[in-house]
């Protein structure tokens, strides 16, 4: 049976013109309800490029493969560094399931999971079902297998930190290193790694990190069976949420606004005062730098700053380099000019 030909309207012609180099043929698939093929025809007939996808190495077919066992789809363009349209095709020319959303639990499944819970290491259930360790896991529990087994899978993935925990990457990979979590560098390939930590120095930051995560974002047991300081953490963020324990100190907030006026970015500054980015960003928003990027300090200004530092006040090199008082403060403290810039003001004002 033939299938019918998608007409498009007008307006969604007019839609994949605007739009096209703009938005990729993949997400405008999905908002047309049509094929990537039908798209691609549209622009086609209206002169538009069709895009051209680069050649696969075998490296990068044999990781494909190894990963599709592995990891949703999505997190294999991101890891590969291709996107989610090629990931799916090739995966569709050679034969390979991928793993991908939404994929209800058949009655067969759910058997096979029950019969090899306990039995045979996740990762190996993990493959035999195409399903990622991470969404057995959580299965099992709601299944009422029993807490995860430890001893079956001793690693987890950051992503599946981020989903476990509803945390960001940037917290884990960052605010939370910083603090004392231990992750291991995998390495797939030559060019390509994944970063993963054991469930026992999981739980360790946890229990020494109360503050740091809500546990009404874990779903009961998914941390094994609950140890003591764990249930009262629980009653604890039912009444109030342990990440509005953090405020930022004076001494905190004056050394982000020196950091981002010396021209460091949201990431250094965050590094350097043991925060994540997006509390970096959300402070600067609220005292008034909304949408500014740090003012990068030129090779020939710093030279300027040098030479003239001794005879001129903070107004006068601002004035000269098209910035404010507050930042060639900023950058002469950064240098060690300071006292002597407070002197020529004193001085010369």
């Amino acid at each position: 049976m033939n299938r019918k030909k998608r007409e498009f309207t007008e307006e969604e012609i007019q839609y994949i013109i605007s739009n096209w180099g703009k938005e990729s043929p993949h997400s405008m698939k999905k908002k047309l309800n049509c094929t990537w093929y039908a798209v691609c025809k549209i622009a086609e007939n209206n002169g538009l490029e069709i895009p051209r996808s680069k050649e696969w190495t075998q490296e990068e077919i044999e990781t494909l493969k190894v990963l599709s066992d592995q990891y949703h789809y999505s997190e294999i363009a991101k890891m590969m560094n291709k996107t989610e349209n090629a990931i799916y095709l090739k995966a569709r020319k050679l034969g390979i399931t991928l793993i991908q959303d939404r994929r209800k639990w058949t009655e067969e499944e759910e058997t096979i999971l029950s019969d090899l819970w306990g039995t045979k290491p996740i990762e190996k259930i993990a493959k035999t079902l195409k399903r990622t360790v991470f969404s057995l896991k959580v299965k099992a529990v709601r299944m009422g297998l029993g807490p995860m087994i430890r001893n079956n899978y001793d690693l987890i993935t950051v992503p599946d930190l981020c989903d476990l925990l509803s945390v960001t990457r940037d917290r884990i990979t960052t605010t939370w290193v910083n603090l004392g979590l231990k992750l291991k560098k995998k390495k797939l390939t030559n060019n390509m790694s994944y970063y993963v930590t054991t469930w026992e120095d999981l739980m360790h930051f946890l229990e020494n990190n109360q503050n740091e995560w809500d546990s009404r974002c874990v779903e009961k047991n998914m941390l094994g069976t609950e140890p003591e300081w764990l249930k009262e953490k629980r009653e604890r963020d039912s009444k109030e949420n342990p990440l509005w324990y953090r405020r930022w100190t004076e001494e905190e907030i004056r050394q982000t606004e020196t950091l981002f006026k010396t021209g460091k970015n949201y990431l250094e500054i965050a590094k350097t005062i043991n925060r994540s980015e997006w509390a970096v960003a959300n402070l600067l928003r609220n005292m008034g730098y909304s949408y500014r990027l740090p003012q990068f300090w030129k090779g020939k200004e710093l030279k300027y700053l040098r030479e003239n530092y001794e005879n001129m006040t903070y107004s006068e090199i601002a004035e000269a380099l098209g910035r404010t008082t507050k930042a060639i403060g900023a950058k002469a403290e950064e240098l060690g000019y300071q006292k002597k810039l407070i002197k020529s003001k004193n001085n010369g004002g």
